[in-house]
């Protein structure tokens, strides 16, 4: 064997183990979701409270589970999808970087499962280049697990 053959194995050692830590998915879910012990209406009751305790205004509702009902499909169970916005962090968020208008976090969902009602929102992502994205990102993501926990209490 030659010392040009032999310099290939740990190469080629190297490059399979990057190859694999590349594959990895270390990244950790951006989903933040709770059990609620109240009944689907009370918790949605429970969470506009929340919301506007927080100093966020609700701009939508999507009643999902609702509408797939009065399609005729009685026993589906009951979803909602609540949009809600505070226009100073989002102007913030704006003149700090305006692609984040497309990961706007300001969502809580509520909707009925097997062992209960749950709640949940998307949280925004903290660990970016960007130092005042990330400490924003932490800000928001404080007041969201924050007004979901103040909706089950």
């Amino acid at each position: 064997m030659t010392i040009q053959q032999l310099l290939k194995i740990p190469f080629l050692f190297l490059f399979f183990a990057l190859l694999l830590a590349g594959c990895k998915q270390d990244t950790p879910s951006r989903i933040y979701q709770q059990h609620s012990n109240y009944g689907f209406e009370d918790t949605l009751i429970n969470l506009d409270i929340a919301i506007s305790e927080h100093n966020y205004r609700i701009i939508h509702r999507s009643n999902i589970g609702q509408a797939v009902r009065d399609r005729g499909e009685k026993d589906y169970p009951l979803s909602t999808v609540i949009s809600f916005c505070n226009i100073t962090y989002a102007k913030e968020m704006m003149e700090i970087n305006s692609d984040l208008i497309n990961d706007m976090p300001c969502i809580i969902t509520v909707r009925e499962e097997k062992q209960g009602v749950i709640i949940g929102t998307k949280l925004m992502i903290t660990n970016t280049e960007n130092k005042r994205q990330n400490d924003f990102a932490k800000r928001i993501n404080d007041n969201l697990r924050s007004i979901v926990e103040a909706t089950i209490e």
